[in-house]
C-alpha cells in the first residue's frame, strides 16, 4: 500500500513510548471465514461522516492484512474492504461516501463475538469470530495482555504486527514482528522507537502507524509537525529490515 499522508488522519497523543488519554478503542477476533481460518482486528472511532469503524484483517494461510472500513451500530457492523489505493484514499483519508450496499462484511453481535456473512457477486460465506483481546480506557483485557495489530504497511513478501502491551506507565509498543507470508515465522522484530521515534499513538487509525513508502517501509513517529517518520528497508544479505539514514 503506497504511503497517503494526511495531516486530519493525526492524533498527538503523547511524547513517550506510553499511551495516556489515547483514543484508541479495538477489538481483536479470532474465527473462521467459511472454513478458512482468520484474524481480525477492529477499531472503533468517529472517522468521519461515512465511517466509524475502521480495521485490518487476513487469511492465516495468506498473512497478507486487508484495510476494512464501515459502520458500527448497536448491535451489527458493515465493513468494506479497501481492495487498493485509491479506495483507501477515497474513503479512508479523504472521507468521500460509498456505496454500503457493496460492502462484504454483514456482521452481528453475539456473546462471544460476532457472526454474519462475507458475501460477493459469486459466493456467500459464513464468518464465525471470537473476541480474544480488547483495548479500551488505555487498558488491555481478555485472553492475553498483548493485542496485536496487523499494520496496513507491508511489502510483498512480508507482513508488520505491532505487538501492544502493558507496561507500569500504561500501554507501551516496543516490539513489531516481521512476519514471512510464505511460512507465518518470525524473522525478525523491530524496536519501533529506535532512532528518536516516538512510535505507536500518533495516527488515528491504530493500523495506519505503518504505511509502505515506495520500496520501504515507514513508521509514523510523534510530532508537532507533520510527515516525522523512521523508514526501514530490506537486506536480503542478512535478510533483515535496516534503518534507512536520510
Amino acid at each position: 500500500m503506497t504511503t497517503i499522508k494526511a495531516v486530519f488522519g493525526v492524533v498527538t497523543l503523547c511524547l513517550s513510548a506510553y499511551a495516556t488519554g489515547m483514543p484508541y478503542v479495538v477489538s481483536n477476533y479470532k474465527g473462521h471465514i467459511e472454513k478458512y481460518p482468520v484474524h481480525m482486528s477492529l477499531q472503533y472511532y468517529d472517522f468521519g461522516k461515512y465511517i466509524n469503524v475502521e480495521g485490518s484483517y487476513y487469511y492465516d494461510n495468506h498473512r497478507s492484512p486487508i484495510a476494512l472500513y464501515g459502520i458500527n451500530e448497536s448491535n451489527s457492523i458493515i465493513l468494506c474492504e479497501a481492495v487498493n489505493d485509491e479506495n483507501v484514499y477515497k474513503y479512508m483519508l479523504r472521507g468521500e461516501e460509498y456505496d454500503i450496499s457493496k460492502c462484504p462484511f454483514r456482521l452481528t453481535r453475539n456473546t462471544s463475538g460476532l457472526s454474519g456473512e462475507w458475501r460477493n457477486e459469486r459466493s456467500v460465506l459464513q464468518v464465525n469470530l471470537k473476541e480474544m483481546v480488547r483495548l479500551s480506557d488505555d487498558v488491555v483485557t481478555g485472553a492475553s495482555e498483548e493485542l496485536d495489530i496487523p499494520f496496513w504497511g507491508q511489502t510483498k513478501r512480508h507482513s508488520f504486527i505491532g505487538i501492544y502491551e502493558m507496561g507500569i506507565k500504561g500501554i507501551v509498543i516496543n516490539k513489531v514482528n516481521v512476519v514471512d507470508k510464505k511460512n507465518g515465522e518470525i524473522i525478525q522484530v523491530i524496536n519501533p522507537q529506535l532512532n528518536n521515534c516516538n512510535f505507536g499513538f500518533y495516527m488515528t487509525t491504530i493500523f495506519q502507524n505503518i504505511e509502505k513508502d515506495g520500496s520501504q517501509i515507514s513508521l509514523n513517529c510523534y510530532s508537532i509537525r507533520p510527515e516525522v517518520s523512521v523508514n526501514y528497508r530490506f537486506n536480503k544479505k542478512n535478510s533483515r529490515y535496516n534503518i534507512v539514514n536520510k
